[in-house]
């Protein structure tokens, strides 16, 4: 027996040997201070401005090359009838599989219980959202009228117009907005319990409404926990197939642009480089 019990006791010590999660000296609550101050104290530094400045200065080389492309018109992508839209779709497929890959990172890896995701889901799901948005951008302009993209959604009107439901394009508009809704409430999901500490720590009674109105009300009890591993788990078993669903459009507009080579008497066997 005495034996017996020495086992079970080196055996309870070598489990207690493991390495800490935290180091001497650091607790859950002063990791968490840290962390917040990131936010909530800590003042802007130079590399953040330089950083923004540079972002910034992208952003108006976007804005400048939308302008002149609606002053211009799709001609300067250098299309014509039998190519349609070779640019814009090249970017497009682009910007989807870069939003592919934040969601695959993700979700998958939260169905599959990874922990080490817990590293790097904040940068992969935001990573998704601004690349669905870059890709949003392209079907929207290279139809060369992007103020009248309200028609490519079916809603009562007094002329019976109705978006042509055989089109790839209108299916364009109703997966990109529908993976960017999941997304967003995935990333969103995610972020309550961060949002609820940074309210309870924030001293700026404006910054502490508005935590406070992003938390929703949470407390942290285990009615709470609880739900929210019900709706993370529930909207990553969403992501999931959707990433797959939604990969199979541009291979449908690629189709499309297929019939309308054979439609105007292109060789079908000369591909285009946007069809690969």
């Amino acid at each position: 027996m005495a034996d017996h019990l020495d086992e079970i006791g080196v055996a309870k010590e070598g489990v207690n040997e493991r390495a800490p999660v935290i180091e001497p000296g650091y607790t859950f609550g002063s990791i968490t201070d840290k962390i917040s101050s990131i936010v909530l104290t800590r003042p802007t530094s130079l590399g953040w401005v330089v950083g923004f400045g540079a972002g910034f200065l992208v952003t108006m080389m976007l804005l400048f090359a939308l302008g002149y492309l609606f002053i211009k018109g799709t001609g300067i992508w250098g299309i014509n009838i039998p190519i349609g839209w070779g640019f814009a779709i090249v970017n497009f497929v682009w910007w989807i599989g870069i939003g592919h890959a934040g969601t695959l990172i993700s979700a998958i890896l939260l169905l599959l219980r990874q922990s080490w995701r817990n590293s790097i889901n904040r940068f992969a799901e935001a990573m998704t959202l601004f690349a669905v948005a870059s890709a949003g951008i392209f079907p929207l302009v290279h139809t060369g009228r992007p103020w009248l993209a309200y028609w490519m959604v079916p809603y009562p009107n007094t002329m019976n117009y109705w978006p042509q439901f055989r089109s790839p394009l209108v299916w364009d508009v109703f997966a990109v907005s529908t993976y960017f809704t999941i997304s967003l409430l995935f990333w969103f999901i995610g972020l309550i319990p961060d949002l609820a500490t940074l309210r309870d720590r924030a001293e700026n009674k404006y910054a502490r409404m508005s935590y406070g109105l992003l938390a929703m009300g949470w407390r942290g009890s285990a009615r709470h926990w609880a739900r929210y591993e019900s709706a993370y788990l529930l909207l990553a078993g969403l992501a999931t197939p959707l990433v797959l669903a939604h990969h199979d459009l541009p291979t449908l507009l690629c189709r499309r642009r297929h019939l309308l080579r054979l439609r105007h008497g292109v060789d079908a066997r000369d591909p285009h480089p946007q069809d690969l």
